[in-house]
């Protein structure tokens, strides 16, 4: 959506050597928002995101107006998302994946690439995409890239943008909350070391919506630990009212 960061670059820079063209959309697209300040307060800087994938080697930057991807007279497609829609962020952001479903739908339909990169910080969300390739294009091959972080393990966000100095080294405990939690779970059972995690944020005042163990194919809620590889623990907080999201897979 804009704003690029080095964590955007990487997936630029990784599509220029796998491929022959490289292809960025760059579009704010308002039906993934569920709230309206967010959406209005999100960073647009088109000029320096052209400047930055002109370096890094891109071919085309897609840059349309709302009319080009919802024209008058368009009808939404229908995706059954399943349980996807009934955890973590599906029910904290009503509309939220549909909105993802609907923009990403346009731009393979006019894009029909044959790979497409999404970083994996917006972990739901690349499942839903992936239901998205299987049902509607079946021929474009995903990569899901691992997620660019700061020195401080602070995950890469065009919406790091709105926080202060300050508001950036409290954010970097949540990459400590997931890494303690991966070292926790050698040896304890996983309640305990979310609940120590959820510690971990409360002493830092981090206002927190979620810190959960799922299974990294289904997003199903684990009360265990999965096998090894299958266990994702997400987590969701606001720092100086810029909601966060991050993860970690093990």
């Amino acid at each position: 959506m804009g704003a690029l960061h080095q964590g955007h670059i990487r997936l630029v820079e990784k599509s220029v050597e796998e491929n022959d063209y490289t292809i960025v959309s760059v579009y704010v697209n308002r039906l993934q928002f569920n709230n309206k300040s967010d959406f209005d307060n999100y960073p647009v800087r088109h000029e320096n995101d052209i400047k930055m994938l002109e370096s890094a080697g891109c071919d085309l930057a897609f840059i349309p107006e709302t009319s080009d991807i919802y024209p008058e007279g368009y009808s939404k497609i229908k995706l059954d998302l399943g349980s996807l829609n009934d955890v973590l962020e599906g029910p904290l952001r009503p509309g939220h994946f549909d909105g993802v479903v609907q923009v990403v739908y346009r731009l393979f339909d006019y894009i029909r690439p044959d790979r497409a990169y999404f970083g994996l910080k917006d972990y739901q969300q690349c499942q839903v995409i992936r239901l998205l390739r299987n049902a509607f294009f079946p021929g474009i091959t995903l990569q899901f890239c691992p997620t660019s972080r700061t020195e401080t393990g602070l995950a890469m966000s065009s919406r790091n943008e709105r926080l202060s100095a300050e508001g950036k080294a409290k954010a970097a405990t949540l990459y400590k909350v997931l890494d303690t939690i991966v070292r926790l779970s050698r040896h304890i059972e996983a309640p305990d070391a979310l609940l120590y995690g959820r510690h971990m944020l409360s002493e830092q005042g981090i206002e927190t919506e979620y810190l959960e163990l799922a299974h990294a194919d289904t997003l199903q809620k684990g009360k265990k630990w999965f096998r090894k590889g299958k266990n994702v623990v997400l987590v969701a907080a606001s720092i100086e009212q810029v909601r966060l999201i991050d993860n970690i897979v093990f």
